[in-house]
């Protein structure tokens, strides 16, 4: 309520005042039983506002609003309130209301004439001149008072013969930090001490000394004080008004900064108060409802002139032509924006403005400013921008920002902001210049970084795609918040505000790698097929390059030494998923295998790996290859046997489309390789003979003359290698393994181009590396491709649970690709793959024959079609049994 919260500061002394005079009457009256009637007037705390009357002394219900200045009869006054008898004039006639009233509001109506006048003065201070009025009025009894008032000690204690005290009564403040009060000026006993800070009265006694009055046990006796102990408050003192120039600004029990604060004050805040002392002045607060007598530092206050500096808080703020927000608003300022002003009353700040060229006085509202700058949100305007350690654009660079990136700081003079940034874990202060940030968002140019880059019509990546960017390509945006980027893009001819994810978006264009497409893939001069070409590429080469536009990328090549720009056409290269690196329907060499290996490698860098396990007799690499992501692990092998090549082709192009369809995310057969791939790893050794497959397709020339005349012999007296089985050496690699070695039939004893077993097993250097990668690897399932008959071998030795485990897997894959099962008998000749892998780990292995029947040659490439349609997904099939059986044997483990 207004005289609860506004008036009790500035009536509180008002009450005091009539609260001795009143009562006294009033309970003369009562005792001689002769109540005479007394009037009173009622005065709000600003003209022309209202009293409220309420119905008892404690409630908060009001019976009626009171004007201002209205006679009343006063009946009977407590601490707080008065109960007093109001007549309202009505259409109906006089109306008759009883109820209280604060006392506050109460003016003898003796002094009511003075007080109208007074009020209306620009210096009028309400407090301290209403009660000079009320003291003029009861001034004949308070003298009369006075007269039987025993006032202070005069003379000096009876243990102190001396100077006489002077009759003149100071007040001061004790500034040293301990004061004592002795009983006489030699020091010989202390009294009394007093803190820095405390008030004290006291008379001068001498040039060192005043007299001061201490109560001792309830008995009051003079003292001495020392004069540089105490600082002696101004005479008489004067009458202010100012403004709180600090924030806070606190008024203290005691003339000290150590004593209770019994109020606060707001920057800004227009004061009353007297001058004490010169680093002090004297204030009345009200504390709990009672006027209290305080101390404020005179630095912490500001004449009324005091210009202010302040900030906008809000956008916009405004600048009024009078103190009403619906008055003409003169000026605005945005948020930030920092402002000179001037006190003007409790709402209101006055503020000089130019307008049309003429200086004019306004006014703005006191809770739109502030001393405190507000925090601010702007974007980077530069690339980059930078937080500086001190106001200088020379200074150390705190912090890097890049354009459109989102900023907080705040105001800090004309040019400068301040901003917190974190240094080494900490906060610290840096400063950003204003010409490096703004408050709308710059527009940014970036680029796609994914394949596709998405507008979504909302800040979500489940929400509806409104365009589609490739990866590359430009684009203009302005930031939005933390995670993402506005952009305007058109939808049926219209535009329409759209939202990219920050993630697929960069200020750099991302360079693109692909593949050569064509047999001859051409850089050209310009982006015009009709323009020289600069350089050619075979099919399947990688190729870095930058988006240009729909059809053209921009690359740089080296021509004559010199690097120069150029352009591919976007249907000459393609992602790997494009292209086919793997020709499995040709004469598919060792040499022609390693490059695609290679190829394939950096086409799918995620996917696919490689390592040499070893050499071959005669120093070529025999390469191994993964695929996929996961634990457990399934080998497949090819070409143990020279004229057998086509298993070549088959595990190269089984490697080629499962990695297509991992990234395409097609299934094959049923199977879902993304799935398999990502819990699986298939290992492949697609060559275990590169010597014996070279010789078999290139004859002699592809080795020394040296060796020539030994491969004839081994060839009984032939130049024709198309039947050739072994490797370099004479050994046919598929009889060296050790299982049942020793029972081989149909050795010939020695180095042949087929089915010699060696002298010893794993003696082989091709043999040697495929066991090292199964010891390795240790697959739960192996696949050796061979073949001539389209059968398949999946028995070796194998009972009980064993025989029925690997005789189902064998069923299934016979199905899969119509390859008739082999038993067989009770002592199968061994030293296959095969033969070692079930014997020795007791874990399934196969041994499918790919083509039809041929005889002593390799099998023509026009096979290859019909066994990729029974094979394609025997390789997934295995790896997907392989995390069975992984998961089954860990569990079995634990």
């Amino acid at each position: 309520m207004f005289w609860r919260f506004k008036g009790i500061i500035i009536y509180f002394i008002i009450f005091v005042v009539i609260f001795q005079l009143l009562p006294q009457s009033t309970f003369a009256q009562e005792a001689s039983g002769q109540r005479e009637k007394e009037e009173v007037v009622l005065f709000s705390q600003e003209p022309d506002l209202e009293i409220e009357m309420f119905k008892e002394s404690l409630s908060d219900e009001v019976l009626v609003n009171i004007p201002d200045d209205t006679l009343v009869e006063l009946i009977e006054t407590e601490e707080n309130v008065s109960l007093i008898r109001y007549f309202q004039e009505s259409s109906e006639g006089q109306v008759e209301w009883t109820g209280y009233v604060q006392n506050l509001h109460i003016i003898p109506s003796d002094n009511a004439q003075e007080f109208r006048q007074l009020r209306l003065e620009p210096e009028f201070d309400l407090e301290n001149d209403q009660k000079s009025l009320i003291r003029e009025s009861v001034s004949t009894k308070e003298e009369e008072k006075q007269v039987s008032t025993p006032g202070m000690m005069k003379e000096a204690p009876e243990t102190f013969s001396g100077p006489s005290a002077t009759e003149d009564v100071f007040n001061g403040v004790v500034i040293a930090k301990k004061t004592n009060v002795y009983i006489n000026p030699n020091k010989s006993q202390i009294l009394k001490s007093y803190n820095k800070g405390d008030i004290l009265t006291y008379r001068k006694f001498d040039s060192n000394w005043h007299i001061t009055d201490v109560t001792i046990n309830g008995k009051t006796q003079p003292g001495f004080i020392r004069i540089d102990d105490i600082e002696t408050a101004v005479v008489p003192q004067k009458k202010l008004k100012g403004v709180a120039i600090k924030s806070p600004v606190h008024v203290y029990s005691t003339a000290s900064t150590g004593s209770k604060v019994l109020k606060s004050y707001e920057y800004g805040a227009i004061l009353s108060y007297k001058t004490f002392t010169d680093g002090w002045n004297e204030m009345t607060v009200q504390v709990d409802g009672k006027s209290q007598t305080g101390y404020v530092q005179t630095a912490d206050v500001g004449d009324l002139k005091t210009k202010l500096k302040g900030y906008a808080l809000f956008d916009p703020v405004y600048v009024h032509s009078r103190t009403d927000k619906k008055s003409t608003k003169l000026k605005k300022y945005k948020k930030g924006s920092i402002l000179q002003y001037r006190a003007y009353n409790t709402d209101w700040f006055q503020v000089d403005v130019v307008i049309n060229g003429k200086n004019q006085t306004g006014f703005i509202h006191k809770n739109d400013v502030n001393n405190n700058p507000p925090l601010l949100s702007g974007y980077a305007f530069k690339s980059p921008t930078y937080v500086f350690g001190s106001r200088n654009k020379s200074g150390s660079k705190l912090k890097t920002y890049k354009k459109g990136d989102i900023l907080k700081y705040r105001p800090f003079d004309s040019n400068w902001y301040t901003a917190t940034v974190k240094i080494g874990g900490k906060d610290k202060t840096g400063y950003i210049h204003k010409n490096d940030v703004t408050e709308k968002p710059p527009l940014l140019t970036g680029y796609a970084l994914k394949d596709s880059s998405f507008v979504y019509g909302s800040t979500s990546k489940n929400g509806k795609k409104l365009k589609t960017y490739r990866k590359g390509q430009s684009l203009k945006y302005r930031s939005y918040n933390s995670s993402w980027y506005t952009a305007t893009v058109k939808i049926g001819g219209k535009p329409r505000t759209g939202y990219i994810h920050k993630n697929d978006v960069g200020e750099k264009p991302p360079v693109l790698k692909g593949f050569a497409k064509n047999a001859s893939t051409y850089i050209y001069s310009k982006p015009d097929r009709k323009s020289s070409k600069l350089k050619k590429y075979k099919k399947g080469h990688q190729l870095n390059y930058y988006y240009h536009n729909s059809s053209w990328y921009k690359a740089t090549v080296v021509v004559k030494g010199k690097s120069r720009t150029g352009y591919i056409h976007a249907k000459d290269v393609g992602k790997a998923t494009d292209i086919s690196f793997v020709n499995p329907k040709k004469v598919y060499s060792y040499n022609q295998m390693a490059a695609d290996i290679k190829s394939l490698q950096k086409a799918y860098p995620d996917l696919i790996k490689y390592k040499v396990v070893g050499k071959s007799e005669y120093g070529r690499n025999i390469y191994a290859v993964s695929l996929g992501k996961g634990k457990p692990t399934t080998f497949i092998n090819g070409s143990h046997h020279a004229r057998e090549w086509l298993t070549t082709n088959l595990n190269m192009y089984m490697l080629e489309e499962y990695s297509k369809a991992y990234h395409k995310k097609k299934k094959i057969k049923g199977y879902d390789v993304r799935k398999i791939l990502n819990e699986t790893t298939i290992w492949f050794v697609p060559m275990v003979n590169p010597d014996g497959v070279t010789l078999q397709q290139q004859g002699l020339k592809a080795f020394p003359k040296s060796t020539h005349a030994s491969f004839i012999v081994m060839n009984n007296g032939s130049t024709n290698f198309k039947r050739w089985k072994a490797n370099g050496k004479g050994v046919d690699l598929n009889r060296q393994y050790d299982a049942g070695w020793k029972t081989i039939k149909g050795n010939p004893g020695r180095p042949s181009y087929k089915n010699y077993k060696g002298k010893a097993p794993a003696t082989a250097s091709e043999v040697k590396a495929v066991l090292k990668l199964e010891a390795e690897t240790r697959p739960e399932i192996a696949v050796a491709y061979h073949s001539s008959g389209k059968i398949l071998y999946w028995n070796y030795k194998q009972k009980g649970a064993g025989y029925k485990r690997d005789h189902a897997y064998a069923k299934t894959i016979g199905k899969m690709t119509g390859y008739r099962l082999i038993y067989p008998g009770p002592n199968p000749s061994g030293g296959g793959f095969t033969d070692w892998f079930i014997q020795k780990r007791k874990r399934p292995g196969f041994t499918p024959e790919i083509s039809r029947y041929v005889i002593e040659t390799n099998p023509p490439v026009s096979e290859f079609s019909g066994a990729w349609k029974e094979n394609q997904a025997v390789g997934l099939y295995v790896a997907q049994e392989s995390a069975k059986l992984y998961k089954a044997r860990t569990k079995k483990k634990k």
